[in-house]
């Protein structure tokens, strides 16, 4: 990811955070890492619980997560930091002993999960446009 696309990264993790805070059952809203840290977590609840953001807008159509995600959902895992995976219009919880996960939807469809509202998934798109453009 560029610096550009990780900055505007920010704005999907704002946006998301709500979500988050209710896949997780947290009480309290998440801390969001400053983009101007190389954090390993996005979100951090009460400094215990952390919490990485990937998103796979365009895994409903491959029916996987690209292999570039699914690298990176590892990694955060290895560092034992949950990830928050968005496949519209689900937003998905994975922890560590979910490493060994295949990027497949299938077997995601059997992990926690919250449905995020069409009006939320509408800005996360737009979001992720400029990411990627």
């Amino acid at each position: 990811m560029t610096e550009a696309a990780y900055f505007i990264s920010k704005e999907a993790e704002v946006i998301l955070a709500p979500f988050v805070q209710v896949l997780v059952g947290a009480e309290s809203p998440p801390t969001i890492s400053s983009p101007l840290l190389a954090a390993t977590w996005d979100y951090s609840f009460n400094d215990d619980l952390l919490v990485d953001l990937k998103l796979a807008c365009k895994a409903n159509i491959y029916g996987r997560v690209s292999h570039q995600t699914l690298a990176d959902i590892r990694k955060s895992l290895e560092n034992g930091v949950m990830v928050a995976l968005l496949v519209p219009p689900y937003l998905y919880l994975l922890s560590p002993w979910d490493i060994g996960w295949d990027g497949s939807l299938e077997s995601l469809r059997t992990r926690p999960f919250v449905l995020v509202p069409k009006g939320v998934l509408e800005q996360v798109w737009d979001v992720y446009f400029k990411m990627t453009s």
